[in-house]
């Protein structure tokens, strides 16, 4: 009995002990509206003494180098703090108190000339009427290794006179939220005068579409919110999702360039944004950029593997719009032509899979070639399944399969569920080849998805038809 109550007592203490380290190591923020600016204060209870870095920005986020100058007027107390704008760090020293306070400003930091898409995709904007603001770009953090080891607390004090939604707490943006730090980070704060959130139930569970349209406003926000439900129903039954989390979709405008679309996959949601000046948001090109990104919280990968998060997800895009019924099934063989064609008179077409990551942000082709080479290599791959296993499912089949790790996709992975279906070294060697090398993809016009056939043109471009549309639309399948 007493070593039992021994026992008993040291698990006691050890719970004690792991709760105070879990609260020292807590980020308290609270954000307040300055009119042209959010204003930050955050207190941090410092776990050990010496040194503390903390991060700002992230280079994947449209490639901004110089994204450190949105902070203004950083002051600490119980500390002094060095500024680095180059590795966009904040390092504490000379620390006095334990409980450190610093205080700063995210403000909006675009040129008046010059701007790109990029640059007001993946920077804050901020104004009089106007917030839009990604996490990464908003909270200081702990080394990214560290991100799951603490808890954030964020808290809203003077607010905007004008709606804000916060993706982080999508129900009540304005609610006092406490979770790990690495929830705050791959997210985004919007607002604006005209903004409206509609909250749609699906199976049950309240989504959200944000929109704040310029033009044809009941028409606009009611189109979207119609795609948004026919879409997403579909994409949950498809992946089986008996539980979904909540989703939110948030078409935003630009407000400087009249740029036709772009977006950006966050941690249950996407936003897109689109050329303020448009009549009517949701074209074609807009139906296949929503649809992408929404696909994209069940298939992504890191910037080494942008073969499979976004080639794929780009066949998924192709073949999602069909089996919803949003498009007709010969818009599936229009989208895949498009990449076959691109790809095949690209400069770029055979930049090797490693150097990728180091020219995405140069943008032109060079951040296309994922997008292209991915999905013309998984139309390759799906006519080999069909033609091996006899299912003309393929996609469904080789997606349940790979249910699990589409989220953090690499070729060891990708190889070893691919190879249920398909020889294992004849894998190897055709991902080498294509993927990773980049040769050509020769497809391979006996072990196409049936229904369909492979043509050339004039100038050697290759291209899909439909030769029988009965087979060809069994492949689509919830």
């Amino acid at each position: 009995m007493k070593k039992e109550l021994f026992y008993i007592l040291l698990l006691l203490l050890f719970s004690m002990t792991t709760t105070a380290q879990t609260t020292q190591t807590d980020f308290d923020y609270h954000l307040d509206w300055g009119g042209d600016r959010i204003h930050v204060t955050l207190h941090y209870t410092l776990p050990n003494p010496g040194d503390t870095i903390l991060h700002y920005g992230n280079l994947d986020y449209g490639g901004q180098t110089d994204i450190f100058g949105c902070i203004k007027n950083l002051r600490a107390k119980g500390a002094d703090i060095t500024a680095d704008s180059i590795h966009r760090t904040v390092t504490l020293h000379n620390i006095q108190e334990k409980e450190i306070c610093l205080t700063y400003d995210i403000v909006s930091r675009l040129p008046n000339k010059g701007l790109n898409c990029p640059m007001e995709m993946f920077r804050p904007n901020i104004s009089e009427n106007f917030i839009y603001c990604h996490g990464i770009n908003l909270f200081l953090r702990l080394p990214d290794n560290e991100t799951k080891s603490y808890t954030q607390r964020v808290s809203w004090g003077k607010r905007p006179a004008f709606p804000v939604f916060s993706l982080y707490h999508a129900g009540n943006s304005y609610a006092t939220v406490s979770r790990m730090a690495k929830d705050f980070q791959n997210t985004i704060i919007v607002g604006d005068k005209e903004l409206f959130v509609d909250t749609l139930l699906i199976g049950g569970i309240p989504n959200y579409v944000v929109t704040a349209p310029r033009k044809n406003i009941d028409y606009n926000r009611s189109a979207i919110a119609e795609y948004f439900k026919k879409f997403y129903t579909g994409i949950i039954r498809f992946w089986e999702e008996e539980h979904p989390s909540p989703y939110s979709l948030i078409v935003y405008p630009f407000e400087k360039i009249p740029f036709e679309a772009s977006g950006i996959g966050l941690d249950h949601g996407f936003c897109a944004r689109y050329n303020p000046k448009a009549d009517t948001i949701l074209t074609d090109n807009r139906i296949d950029l929503f649809s992408h990104e929404i696909g994209h919280n069940w298939i992504s990968a890191d910037m080494d593997n942008q073969w499979f998060g976004e080639g794929f997800n780009e066949l998924q895009t192709m073949y999602m719009v069909v089996a919803t019924g949003l498009k007709p099934i010969d818009s599936f063989v229009d989208y895949l032509n498009k990449s076959l064609a691109s790809l095949h008179h690209s400069p770029a077409r055979n930049l090797p899979n490693d150097s990728i990551r180091i020219r995405f942000w140069e943008l032109g082709d060079y951040s296309w070639i994922p997008y292209w080479r991915g999905a013309v290599y998984a139309f390759r791959l799906l006519g080999q399944i069909e033609h091996a296993t006899g299912n003309p499912h393929s996609f469904k089949a080789l997606m349940m399969a790979l249910k699990g790790q589409t989220t953090s996709m690499n070729r060891e992975k990708f190889l070893t569920v691919t190879s249920q279906f398909l020889d294992r070294e004849l894998l190897e060697e055709e991902f080498e080849q294509y993927i990773m090398r980049a040769e050509t993809i020769k497809l391979d016009t006996n072990r196409l998805m049936s229904g369909c056939a492979l043509r050339y043109k004039e100038d050697g471009t290759p291209y899909i038809i439909i030769t029988d549309y009965t087979a060809f639309k069994k492949h689509f399948v919830l």
